[in-house]
């Protein structure tokens, strides 16, 4: 992915948060004739200087068996919006700000029992403390069955790109401005912004 400096996040800490907010993404790879890719739930790990996700897709989807073949990109990306230029405080063009982040690493295949695990955690990561939380455990037999039709895998991470592009070219007004304008709309962009200014 190609990062102007300016847009570049360079703070791992910073990086890994964004991750964890945002547990979905794409993973993408190469069938031997174009780009495939799949949007998945994805768990992120950070342990002991080793980084990594864990994700699942299903049996049917041709995309796994290959996976371990390749380096695999994983695309995270969070709130987007359009920024028109007439909220600037003199002329120039219009844009986009986002904030995306690409992984690359080398996937295994998870066994039957690192894949239940998996999808236990996936659970418990966003059931919390809810009112009748679905728990992993408690799940029937013929429910739990429904794990043999997916096949999970593990993306060891060797690089990382992060570009958060917030509009850090635009002088006070005009960033003050553009979050107004962003806010007005509905847009989460704004909330991203004033965050990320702080």
């Amino acid at each position: 992915m190609y990062v102007p400096k300016l847009y570049a996040v360079n703070q791992p800490e910073e990086v890994y948060a964004f991750l964890k907010a945002h547990p979905f993404g794409t993973v993408v790879t190469y069938d031997g004739r174009k780009p495939i890719a799949t949007h998945v739930p994805l768990r992120f790990h950070h342990e002991a200087g080793k980084t990594w996700f864990t994700t699942h897709v299903a049996k049917n989807n041709p995309q796994w068996q290959t996976i371990e073949d390749q380096t695999v990109l994983v695309i995270v990306q969070g709130p987007d919006a359009y920024v028109s230029a007439s909220w600037y405080g003199h002329e120039d063009v219009s844009t986009w700000n986002y904030q995306a982040v690409h992984a690359y690493g080398q996937a295994t295949i998870l066994n039957a029992e690192q894949l239940e695990e998996d999808l236990a955690g996936l659970l418990r990561d966003h059931e919390g403390d809810r009112n009748d939380a679905v728990v992993w455990e408690e799940l029937s037999e013929p429910v739990q069955r429904q794990k043999y039709g997916v096949v999970g895998f593990r993306i060891d991470v060797s690089e990382m790109q992060a570009a958060f592009k917030l509009s850090q070219n635009r002088n006070e007004t005009d960033y003050t401005r553009i979050v107004s304008e962003l806010e007005q709309a509905g847009c989460p962009m704004a909330d991203v912004m004033r965050g990320h200014k702080k």
